[in-house]
């Protein structure tokens, strides 16, 4: 169980970082343009959909059904 559920922190966070760096490459800008704010908004709203997600597949319980 403790290495499902570092697994789905670890994995989110990392899809999270993916999403972020991906939509800032998509648009064609930088990190100072696009502002930091909204990179740490896009890569807390990507985490947090693969976390529900990856919870719900490994059967981590962290959220209660």
């Amino acid at each position: 169980m403790t290495g499902r559920r570092l697994a789905v922190w670890i994995l989110s966070a990392l899809f999270g970082v993916a999403g972020a760096f991906g939509i800032v490459f998509a648009f064609r800008t930088t990190f100072e343009r696009f502002s930091y704010a909204s990179a740490l908004l896009v890569f807390l709203a990507l985490g947090s959909l693969a976390f529900i997600w990856l919870d719900y597949f490994l059967k981590t319980s962290y959220l209660r059904r």
